[in-house]
């Protein structure tokens, strides 16, 4: 029986994309794989407006944020949050025994610039995670007022969670100077 869901995903794909998806699986160590990894990376550069390395991962972008706050604090990883995916940031920092500290606004609020300036100017943290559409509260950060408020701190990693906006939203990563925009 077909249902049109009219939620987030999984999402009804077409029926020539349904057989593509049925054609045999190619090897991902064959010279056909690496064409297609480069093809889809060199297509994200484009998406992405970055001249950056993509990395590909079979996760999901909750893998993604797992892993860039795990691999990329060594001090303190600053978490802003205004709803379920910034407070997701937390209990993975939590769970994997990375330090941070939550600054949590009011739902249906943003994070603000200022309020990153003035965690940052502590000195006390080397990575910040922002969500940037945070779907649960309806929320989209200002990630462009924030990457201004983080030329000012070159040492702290901007880590983006962009999983639900990249593709409908512009992001120019490199003109933002966004380190890690993670989507899936």
């Amino acid at each position: 029986m077909y249902k049109k869901l009219f939620i987030p995903g999984p999402v009804n794909v077409t029926k020539d994309t349904l057989q593509k998806m049925a054609t045999p699986m190619i090897g991902h160590r064959t010279k056909e794989a690496s064409i297609l990894q480069r093809s889809i990376s060199d297509k994200l550069r484009k998406l992405m407006y970055t001249q950056n390395e993509i990395l590909l991962s079979t996760s999901s972008g909750s893998g993604l944020m797992e892993g860039a706050v795990r691999s990329c604090t060594q001090k303190r990883a600053a978490v802003f949050s205004c709803g379920n995916f910034g407070n997701r940031w937390f209990a993975m920092a939590e769970d994997n025994n990375v330090p941070a500290d939550k600054f949590e606004v009011e739902w249906g609020l943003p994070n603000t610039a200022e309020s990153v300036d003035q965690v940052l100017a502590t000195g006390k943290y080397d990575l910040i995670t922002v969500t940037h559409n945070e779907t649960s509260s309806g929320i989209m950060n200002p990630v462009e007022e924030i990457a201004q408020v983080m030329k000012k701190y070159p040492e702290v990693i901007f880590c983006v969670d962009a999983v639900s906006s990249l593709g409908g939203t512009k992001i120019e990563v490199d003109k933002l100077g966004i380190d890690i925009c993670i989507t899936s």
